[in-house]
């Protein structure tokens, strides 16, 4: 019986689709290295492939140049050879027996691999520009180089085990999908550019062993809203977490911490508020830039400088917190902005104040420099765009003509006399207010503990009435960090909810 035209061509077509199907599937067995060509033969088609026996980088040169449409690369039974006097588009002729070879299987489609047992490094962006979406790195791995995984767009997650001793700069950059990432290694520093552009990472776990975080290891992380500095940690890069998605940081158990990059913390749209303990750090320039959401800032009081742009832009800071007692210099352009703020004490060692420092505080109604015992040297045009005439800056006695003779004070409506919070200081001194609250001093720490209503807000100054400290909460008991206050004298003003307060003067 004869077949019909039609079923002729069905019979052909499942023929053809099975023969796909042999192909797009492929084990071989080689027997030395270089020679994967010679067994996939004009067939490249393929999309899963699996290798046994040895190879070396030309045979990657000939998957990345040849087989485009390879998906699936399986190497747990190949042990990679050395090659030397082939240069491949790498630019490279020298390859080391048991490493992925650089830039190995770089911008393949390759979204599935399985690396030999007996490998000990991957090379410089072996991986990177990929379409790898997991992988296993073998305990036998010892080092990973620069730019490994750059721009793995599909890679989600990651654990690089304990194994791994060395892990070069670039390792993560750019991979956009990363959620997850997980590093067993004792690793001494978080390389530079580590996670840079990883805007979906909301999750890093981290040995807390490392001393230093590299600069621009998580810049433009916006998911990573939370990370925890180890207490080891000495120094921080710069742009380290610029545009990352922090709320909060905490450095006061960072005591070996000596020195924060530029720009570290920049851009860091939800941050809001940050301790850097009580230790002598040097600050690098734009820390907080542009942080419109920070809300208070803790120095450390021995803090002489407020770099430039540190504080440019963060328009929510309470201006009355964030220059510690100690600062000598204020940088250009390192308070501009402060739309909100009214008043400002200035620290009475305070010699110079920068070219558009305190530029745009346009809600600015008095400015404190009774405690100066010198006019302060001015760069350019620090107050621009203030009605001056309209601000008071109250001075003393002795220094009072020197203000009236300088050259952008003199504009201000000079007193002679204080600015600072004269009902708050008499209050104390008096013990006064009607809230039940009992105040516990201890080590580094004071404790307000309300026997009624929950407390609104706490208030602590220095005797210069100077406001040191705000918080605004809803609890029935709080703990404030005094360390950098350490033996002097604070006054703490606690509002209750019901509107009722206890004022006190304390030596911590």
């Amino acid at each position: 019986m004869r077949l019909n035209t039609m079923k002729i061509k069905i019979l052909l077509t499942l023929v053809a689709i099975a023969n796909c199907l042999r192909l797009s599937a492929v084990e071989i067995t080689t027997t030395a290295g270089g020679t994967i060509n010679q067994y996939i033969g004009d067939d490249t088609d393929i999309s899963i492939l699996k290798v046994n026996g040895p190879i070396n980088a030309a045979d990657f040169e000939y998957i990345t140049s040849t087989l485009t449409s390879l998906s699936t690369l399986d190497l747990s039974n190949t042990t990679i050879e050395a090659l030397s006097g082939v240069r491949t588009a790498s630019g490279n002729s020298e390859f080391k027996a048991n490493e992925l070879p650089k830039y190995a299987l770089f911008g393949t489609q390759i979204s599935e691999i399985k690396l030999p047992e007996s490998i000990i490094k991957i090379g410089e962006a072996a991986l990177g520009s990929s379409a790898i979406s997991s992988i296993n790195i073998p305990t036998s791995v010892t080092a990973i180089d620069d730019y490994a995984f750059v721009g793995c767009n599909n890679l989600s997650e990651i654990n690089i085990p304990s194994t791994v001793l060395e892990i070069g700069v670039g390792l993560f950059k750019e991979c956009i999908a990363l959620k997850k990432a997980t590093i067993a290694s004792p690793i001494a520093t978080i390389t530079d550019s580590m996670f840079e552009g990883c805007t979906n990472l909301s999750q890093i776990n981290l040995q807390p062993l490392y001393n230093s975080i590299g600069n621009d290891s998580f810049a433009n992380c916006t998911s990573l809203s939370e990370f925890h500095f180890s207490n080891s940690i000495t120094t921080i890069g710069d742009n380290s977490f610029y545009n990352s998605g922090l709320t909060t940081i905490s450095l006061e158990n960072c005591n070996q911490l000596t020195s924060i990059g530029d720009f570290a913390f920049a851009q860091c749209k939800n941050l809001e508020t940050i301790s850097l303990g009580n230790k002598s750090i040097a600050l690098g320039k734009g820390l907080f830039f542009n942080d419109t959401a920070l809300l208070q800032v803790q120095l450390p009081s021995s803090t002489t400088e407020i770099p430039a742009f540190t504080f440019k832009g963060t328009t929510s800071i309470d201006s009355e917190t964030a220059l510690p007692i100690g600062t000598k210099e204020i940088g250009d352009y390192a308070l501009y902005g402060w739309e909100l703020a009214e008043s400002l004490l200035l620290p009475e060692r305070v010699e110079y104040i920068g070219s558009g420092a305190m530029e745009g505080w346009t809600s600015l109604q008095k400015l404190g420099a009774e405690n100066l015992s010198a006019v302060p040297s001015l760069g350019n045009d620090v107050w621009a765009g203030l009605s001056q005439g309209d601000i008071y800056l109250y001075v003393n006695d002795a220094t009072a003509d020197e203000f009236k003779a300088a050259d952008q004070w003199k504009e201000f409506t000079i007193v002679v006399g204080t600015s600072a919070i004269d009902e708050i200081i008499n209050d104390a001194n008096e013990e006064s207010g009607n809230a039940n609250v009992e105040f516990i001093i201890g080590d580094g720490y004071l404790k307000a503990i309300s026997k009624g209503a929950d407390i609104a807000n706490i208030r602590i100054f220095d005797l210069n009435g100077r406001n040191r400290y705000i918080a605004n909460v809803n609890t029935t008991s709080l703990i404030v960090n005094t360390s950098q206050w350490q033996s002097s004298v604070i006054i703490v003003d606690v509002q209750l909810t019901d509107n009722t307060h206890a004022t006190v003067k304390l030596s911590i």
